[in-house]
């Protein structure tokens, strides 16, 4: 899936960005773990509105594949109970 590896590596870019920034700004007063906590969190927020057309992408595909498996799952019961 495309669109999986596209979103999550948008996600992985944010949060690196988020983690480098902060790693500038508070390098002197935090260690690396808090750091990369606030990162995350920050990063995840970041991700609700700047991923959003991503995000929007791959629920497609997901749906477009739910159906797609519904689907053939309909027809197997359909020819079963012609049989």
């Amino acid at each position: 899936m495309k669109e999986f590896a596209i979103y999550t590596g948008l996600r992985a870019a944010l949060f690196a960005v988020c983690l480098a920034v902060l790693w500038f700004a508070f390098r002197g007063w935090l260690t690396i773990w808090p750091i990369a906590l606030v990162a995350l969190i920050v990063s995840s927020i970041l991700s609700i509105f700047v991923l959003r057309a991503a995000r929007d992408r791959l629920a497609g595909k997901i749906e477009q594949r739910a159906e797609k498996i519904s689907h053939r799952i309909e027809q197997a019961r359909t020819a079963e109970d012609d049989d």
